[in-house]
């Protein structure tokens, strides 16, 4: 007994390309949404990275704070006290080892000098006979910083009475006590954690308003990948309901002819 010869009609050829075509669609929007988990991926630890930046930059903020106002509240009530000037050196000397171990963390947290990489600090060069205006990075000014309270820690252990002589440009002569030399490094000190806790807040406000952009982008790219993964389910359902059809009309088209 012969077979009979099944033959696709020009609906059946049509759902079989529509069929492909859904397929082919399916594949395009599945690529999108590797391509969207990929940016997404890489948002979301800018995102991690930018969040521990603003961390590290508000805990070192609120630490120079704390320090500061207590550096600036001894330099104001022992400047007006009536002690003696050798407990006035103890308290200023104090300031000078906390102000010493304070800038020594901060060099010490790359995260917070590689924030503050482009930021500069103009004053004296006084490795210069000059004394010409340079522009230092925040490491290596702090760093200078810590050098010279370790001079003047060194100096006051040898001889807390020591004093030292300045020459100004015009030859003269000027003398300062171990007091007066003290009370100078601590407000000097002062002076540039004022300065870098300004540059600190700058940060802060800045890695805020990134981490905002981020979050944004981030919330974008969620919605586009979850699109394109609506839009790859659709093609599919679609590619199987031609197929179904399909096949339904050649299994009915088979049954007519038995």
């Amino acid at each position: 007994m012969r077979r009979a010869k099944g033959k696709l009609t020009n609906f059946n050829w049509t759902l079989v390309f529509l069929a492909g075509v859904f397929q082919i669609l399916t594949f395009v929007f599945d690529q999108f949404v590797i391509q969207y988990e990929e940016k997404l991926r890489k948002v979301n630890f800018d995102i991690i990275t930018n969040s521990e930046s603003r961390s590290a930059y508000l805990s070192m903020n609120n630490r120079v704070n704390e320090f500061l106002l207590a550096f600036q509240n001894t330099v104001f009530i022992v400047s007006a006290s009536t002690f003696s000037e050798d407990k006035k050196k103890f308290y200023y000397f104090s300031n000078i080892f906390d102000q010493t171990r304070l800038m020594e963390d901060i060099i010490n947290d790359q995260m917070v000098i590689e924030g503050l990489r482009d930021k500069k600090i103009k004053t004296t060069d006084t490795s210069s006979e000059e004394l010409n205006q340079k522009e230092f990075s925040f490491a290596e000014y702090f760093q200078y910083l810590i050098d010279e309270n370790h001079w003047l820690t060194g100096e006051l252990e040898k001889d807390p009475d020591f004093v030292v002589v300045f020459t100004d440009k015009d030859g003269n002569d000027t003398e300062s006590s171990a007091l007066e030399t003290t009370k100078a490094y601590v407000e000097h000190n002062n002076y540039y954690l004022q300065d870098l806790l300004d540059t600190m807040a700058e940060l802060g406000t800045n890695a805020s308003k990134d981490l905002d952009k981020l979050i944004n982008e981030s919330s974008k790219i969620e919605n586009r990948k979850q699109l394109m993964l609506l839009f790859g389910v659709v093609f599919q359902l679609l590619s199987l309901l031609c197929l179904l059809i399909l096949f339904r009309g050649l299994l009915i088209y088979k049954k007519s002819k038995i």
